[in-house]
């Protein structure tokens, strides 16, 4: 290799045990980033480590986790060690198990860690992945997964690509984008080509080349085969150059070997005997040998290879359609064993709307579904769209990947293909749903109005019934935007069809009922979730649904079980799951149930998004739920930015729900900097002037927040106001949690002599304490309200609750403030110590405490998709953080905990 001295430094500094493990290298075609590699490669080979390689290709990009298949099949033999589940679900992706059912995504992710981590047990293991742009998206998820838990494992990963930094590799992956050769070493690399030009013809040849080393030598063999000549090719990009000079060696060849080179593009990534058996001149190897002397290409025991993709490009490309259509079905009729690959190549062929190569398509998008390979779904039904000749099947397939993209995060596709579906014939009941499409898009993209009136439209009847595929995404339009006039449009909708027989337990009808009007519907309906939410077969649809009614119902630990099947924050997929959506639900759920750590760690990746200018729903929300976590924990600063930075975005646009969790991030945050005239603006705001509720059930959850704001800048006779609107929209319908909130409210603006009943009332329902934050807000105030009648005794035994609560919490300024009042009971208190445990971050945290219940590396690695040997790192690393020496120590250091 010619100079790339400091790129093979940079290299190796990433792959080493300093180094992050990973490193990423980006460039143009022909720059050198696949030598570079190759050459990463070829060094751990000679320190004695393994390597497993993939190269992706354009012609399985569709494919699912068609690339991960390539990678691992030098050790899937080693999956018979893998825990079963783990082993059925890696066997499933690749269509190799027994098992029927769906593989779980996050299982076989979990199952690929674990092989690798098994795999580098006997000698260090380096992940090689060149030409990641073409990586089918599943393989790329999977990866993604893998290098956010390099740490601990003897594991390295390079990967090249093309063009920009691939979304799914983690931000702190270093990057090294490949440049051009400088002059010198450009002349050095051309110095050492056979027959390389001189004079003119050099210079010329240099300037066109711009320092490409793979343009600097093509171009010097196509001068030397000319006699010193250089094309005439003026300006062109260098890939386009490139691809000319490929094309014009492979002129050159003879008819069949050109023929042959046909199929190999158009069938890369097949096995050689598929290819062989697709040939016009029949499965002879000796057809390659002219390309292979050529250069072009690569002829293996078991496939054959392009030496570099812009040959194949350049070869597919040059070709004719009638020759490269006979190559597509010749490769269908040799995959008659792989339906998948058999599908695409059909559909390559395909010139006029076929419905059985159509079929086929929809058949795989299916199995890719199955599988977890959502992206792969969206763009098998498009194409099976495409080639189906009946106008309601097409609608049906666009429709189907509309909302797929949907699930997929893609909001994009999804708009663009629920306009295509719309634009075609169909009856009234597709129409119906496709409108909704356009919809849930629309609310998705923060566009509330908009999304109401696609699916609510005005002339549909008041009393008409809606379908309940259409009615979830109507009344979560309701929810998002809190709009007055479009609950009250979809109420007698959902009345009308209420009692249609098997309505009543059905998810779907019980989000519509319980998100619109929670407070009316809420007690009926959680005598209903123990049975809905245990029942077999739910779709992960209906889970999200059901998982999101009990967060607004107050049954939070179901509420996070639910979602945590879905959204796992350990999973890569999670911030993508409907748009971002379902990761900012668990948040908000974690946050309610005091897991301020799993909150965190489910929304900081989409809300960075959002702060990166995607200022669509999901990472709206996330954000929120990010500013609530920083304001209770200790960054107020950072939580009213946050908070600023959601309510310009959704005020505007009417997302009144999400502004509305924005408002109390800020109003506790500003409570946390002693900035009570803030805190009551903030709050303040999640009423009308009259004092009613701006949204109609987020908004009475911060009454006592503002009572409390209220009593100290004197406008408690305004709060009382707003606390009478709140009872009168609550009615009978509160949870346990919201009465222990509006008994709060109630005591703090209470004569004092009436105050200690509420707080008692309050703090009677040991239920209360599954909300702990807002139950140590009792004890604080209530200790505060008998201090100040001087019953010490009882007001030091309130205000110890209250403090040992905030402490197991890190809520640092509430914990402060019961210590300050402690101090004025007469109690010597020193100032709260230092929590060893809660200095680690969130994972290890987790890690610790699944440790201290007994369980084992791999049952925690299995809980939080980490290899078992990763677990055991860190537990190593953090004995000395926690003062332990042994296992059996971590038990004592959880349970002396505050809080725990």
């Amino acid at each position: 290799m010619i100079g790339r001295q400091e790129a093979r430094a940079f290299i190796a500094e990433a792959l080493s045990p300093r180094g992050s493990s990973a490193v990423l290298l980006l460039g143009e075609a022909g720059v050198g980033k696949t030598l570079l590699l190759d050459t990463a490669v070829e060094e751990a080979v000679r320190a004695g480590a393994q390597v497993l390689r993939v190269r992706g290709n354009a012609a399985e990009s569709e494919l699912a986790f068609a690339g991960l298949h390539q990678l691992l099949l030098p050790v899937l033999d080693g999956t018979g060690g893998l825990p079963p589940r783990q082993r059925a679900a890696l066997l499933a992706a690749f269509g190799l198990g027994d098992d029927p059912t769906p593989p779980d995504l996050m299982m076989m992710s979990l199952a690929v860690l674990t092989l690798t981590s098994q795999v580098a047990s006997v000698a260090r293991l380096v992940l090689a992945v060149d030409d990641a742009q073409w990586l089918d998206r599943g393989s790329c998820q999977v990866l993604g997964f893998l290098a956010r838990r390099l740490d601990g494992e003897s594991i390295g990963l390079v990967v090249a690509a093309r063009g920009c930094r691939p979304d799914w590799l983690d931000p702190a992956v270093p990057e090294l984008v490949v440049p051009p050769l400088p002059p010198a070493e450009a002349e050095e690399l051309l110095a050492a080509q056979p027959g390389a030009p001189v004079g003119p013809a050099r210079r010329q040849l240099l300037d066109t080349a711009a320092g490409n080393p793979l343009a600097l030598v093509e171009l010097a063999r196509s001068a030397a085969r000319d006699g010193g000549r250089l094309p005439a090719v003026g300006p062109v990009p260098v890939t386009d150059l490139l691809e000319r000079t490929f094309a014009s060696q492979v002129d050159e060849l003879p008819a069949a070997t050109r023929a042959a080179l046909v199929v190999a593009a158009a069938a890369e990534g097949a096995a050689l005997a598929d290819v062989l058996a697709a040939l016009p001149s029949g499965p002879d190897t000796d057809v390659w040998l002219p390309a292979e002397r050529a250069g072009l290409v690569h002829v293996q025991a078991d496939r054959i290879s392009f030496r570099h993709p812009l040959i194949r490009s350049a070869i597919y490309g040059a070709a004719p359609f009638t020759e490269r259509r006979r190559a597509h079905l010749a490769l269908a009729a040799a995959l008659g064993s792989d339906p998948d690959r058999r599908a695409w190549q059909l559909s390559a062929a395909a010139v006029e709307p076929d419905p059985a190569v159509s079929g086929e398509l929809e058949g795989t998008a299916m199995r890719a579904l199955a599988r977890g390979a959502i992206a792969e779904t969206v763009a098998g039904l498009e194409r099976a769209a495409q080639l189906h000749p009946v106008a309601t099947e097409r609608t049906r397939l666009l429709s189907t990947a509309a909302y797929a993209a949907v699930v997929a995060g893609d909001t994009d596709r999804a708009e663009a293909l629920a306009a295509d579906a719309s634009r075609l014939e169909a009856g009234p009941e597709a129409r119906r749903w496709i409108s909704a499409l356009g919809g849930l898009v629309a609310m998705l993209t923060l566009r509330m109005e908009r999304a109401f009136a696609l699916v609510v439209p005005d002339e549909l009847p008041g009393a008409a019934q809606i379908d309940a595929g259409v009615s979830t995404i109507a009344t979560g339009i309701v929810y998002h935007s809190g709009l007055p006039a479009q609950r009250e449009r979809i109420r007698p909708m959902l009345a009308a069809r209420a009692d249609d027989e098997g309505m009543a337990g059905h998810p779907f009808h019980l989000w519509d009922t319980g998100c619109t009007d929670p407070f009316v519907h809420g007690p009926a309906i959680r005598a209903l979730l123990p049975v809905v939410t245990a029942a077999p077969g739910l779709i992960p649809t209906e889970s999200h649904t059901l998982g999101v009614l009990c967060m607004l119902l107050d049954e939070t630990e179901t509420s996070v079980s639910l979602l945590g099947e879905l959204v796992n924050p350990q999973w890569e997929g999670a911030a993508d799951f409907h748009a971002g959506t379902a990761a900012a639900d668990l948040a908000f759920a974690n946050l309610d149930g005091g897991r301020w750590a799993d909150a965190r760690l489910g929304v900081e990746r989409p809300a960075e998004r959002f702060l990166a200018g995607r200022h669509t729903l999901g990472p709206a929300r996330a954000l929120a739920a990010l500013a609530t976590v920083c304001a209770l924990t200790g960054e107020p600063e950072t939580a009213l930015r946050h908070a600023a930075a959601v309510l310009a975005v959704t005020e505007p646009a009417g997302a009144l729900a999400t502004a509305a969790r924005a408002h109390r991030a800020a109003g506790l945050a500003a409570t946390a900097l002693g900035d009570h005239t803030s805190a009551h603006r903030h709050l303040r705001a999640l009423y009308d002037e009259a004092g009613a509720p701006l949204h109609y059930h987020l908004s009475c959850y911060g009454v006592a927040d503002l009572a409390a704001a209220a009593v100290l800048t004197g406008r408690t006779e305004d709060a009382r106001l707003v606390l009478a609107r709140v009872r009168t929209e609550v009615g009978d319908g509160a949870s346990v949690r919201l009465r222990q909130i509006l008994l709060r409210a109630t005591a703090l603006l209470a004569a004092p002599a009436d105050a200690g009943a509420y707080f008692r009332e309050a703090l009677e329902d040991r239920e209360g304490g599954r909300w702990p934050f807002e139950r140590g807000q009792v004890w604080l105030e209530y200790g505060e309200w008998l201090r100040r009648r001087r019953q010490i005794a009882d007001a030091r035994g309130a205000l110890t609750k209250a403090r040992e609560v905030f402490e197991g919490l890190g809520a640092g300024s509430w914990a402060a403030r019961a210590e300050a009042e402690l101090r004025a009971a007469g109690v010597s208190v020193e100032s709260a110590r230092t929590s060893a445990l809660r200095s680690l971050t969130p994972q290890r945290q987790r890690i610790v405490r699944l440790a201290a219940q007994g369980l084992t590396n791999r049952e925690i690695g299995e809980r939080l998709f980490l290899s078992p040997r990763t677990v055991g790192t860190h537990l190593y690393q953090v004995f000395p953080v926690l003062g332990v020496s042994a296992r059996a120590q971590l038990r004592d250091v959880v349970e002396q905990e505050p809080g725990d």
